[in-house]
């Protein structure tokens, strides 16, 4: 399992929240996006578009699985990426 915690470095519109739900599926690994407030599957779209992931949030990212070092970065490098 890894964990890392990152400041959100985009705001995050319909387009954006595709890519990020398709680059997750590419990972077998469970992958979650949590905060105080919520804990959301990065895998869905749906529980995705509920959020509103400002430029600035903090949020931990959780990866487990077979490879879940790698979702873990490639997710944490898509969310700090200035936009």
């Amino acid at each position: 399992m890894y964990i890392k915690e990152i400041r959100v470095n985009r705001f995050l519109n319909a387009q954006d929240i595709a890519a990020l739900t398709n680059l997750a599926s590419k990972y077998v690994s469970d992958i979650t996006l949590e905060s105080k407030h919520y804990k959301i599957n990065v895998k869905s779209m749906l529980g995705l578009l509920s959020l509103v992931l400002d430029k600035g949030t903090e949020v931990s990212i959780i990866a487990k699985g077979d490879d879940d070092r790698e979702a873990m970065l490639a997710i944490s490098a898509f969310l700090e990426e200035e936009s």
